[in-house]
């Protein structure tokens, strides 16, 4: 009986001092998760105005955060002691994308390693925020039934499409800049007249107007039916003007579609998709009634044909396009 009672008390015993050996083993080797918040800047946004790139940041179980901005090939660090970073970049007339990187530096653990984490946000280019503010605005204005069916009969009515496509460039033009000519505002041109149309239909182009002018738009590419071509050339250069959208262009146009004849303007809101030979946009007025008499549009947001149904529509004697994009250089101010 006395033999059982010591097994069994050196057994408790042994027991005791495995679980105390595990449990200082545990204790030793555990070191507390680092964890970084990037609270600014937020996805979808570019730079802050007058050249400066602010960024924030905290962190838990950290000493020490570290922030770099890299931007084209080229980075920029700065770091401070603590949880929390505040730290705000010169970025004069940045006009490309960046990447911001926060990287959080905890304890040491028990074998000397430094732990670590690390938080990235991509920052858009200017270019690439005043589309994502353009289409977020046309979207915007497509759930409001102020703008989905309104008047479009004179020049001035909201729902006349070239009024759609300037006002969706109008709302965000004054916080940007060309770094050409940093100087100027920016404006889109109006169409041009009838009369330098000629001899093609009005509504083919805007007034020839450069970034000398306070114009931020090029012509990516333009057709017009050409008579001493055959047909299948005259589809075939028109084609090559769709194949050609990407997205944020504006497209100009005279033509004879489902909709309508004559001229009209629309903001393309997604690169041609060869897979599909589909290009995807948004306009005002290409569909329309009368109310009461009066002509009235209705707006569209994400309208989906292929180039061969644009082709169809253009290709005919005295029609054309242009198709116009914004320049890369636009900087915000």
């Amino acid at each position: 009986m006395k033999r059982i009672l010591a097994a069994t008390l050196l057994m408790m015993m042994l027991m005791a001092g495995l679980a105390t050996a595990e449990e200082e083993t545990s204790f030793l080797s555990l070191t507390a998760a680092p964890n970084v918040v990037i609270l600014s800047p937020v996805p979808g946004s570019t730079y802050d105005a007058g050249g400066k790139l602010r960024v924030q940041a905290s962190g838990k179980n950290v000493s020490r955060l570290v922030v770099t901005l890299a931007y084209q090939g080229q980075t920029a660090e700065a770091a401070m002691e603590g949880s929390t970073i505040d730290y705000t970049f010169d970025t004069p007339q940045y006009t490309a994308s960046a990447l911001i990187t926060v990287t959080g530096y905890g304890d040491t653990d028990a074998n000397g390693y430094e732990s670590q984490t690390t938080q990235t946000v991509t920052v858009l280019s200017p270019r690439q925020k005043l589309f994502s503010d353009m289409f977020a605005l046309a979207y915007k204005n497509y759930r409001d039934p102020y703008y989905n069916h309104a008047p479009a009969q004179e020049d001035w009515d909201r729902g006349v499409c070239k009024n759609f496509v300037m006002r969706m460039f109008d709302t965000f033009k004054d916080a940007y800049a060309m770094a050409e000519y940093p100087e100027l505002p920016l404006h889109m041109p109006k169409n041009n007249s009838k009369a330098n149309c000629a001899p093609y239909d009005y509504g083919v182009e805007w007034r020839p107007e450069t970034a000398e002018d306070g114009s931020p738009f090029e012509i990516a590419a333009s057709f017009r039916y050409d008579n001493n071509l055959s047909k299948e050339e005259n589809r075939a250069a028109c084609r090559k003007v769709l194949e050609s959208v990407k997205s944020g262009d504006f497209f100009q146009m005279a033509g004879n579609y489902y909709y309508g004849n004559g001229p009209h303007s629309l903001l393309f809101i997604a690169d041609y998709n060869a897979a599909t030979d589909e290009v995807r946009w948004t306009d005002s007025n290409m569909k329309n009634d009368k109310v009461d008499g009066y002509h009235w549009g209705y707006m569209q947001y994400d309208a989906v044909r292929t180039a061969e149904w644009f082709v169809d529509a253009i290709c005919m004697k005295n029609r054309g396009c242009t198709l116009y994009r914004v320049r890369e250089d636009l900087f915000v101010k």
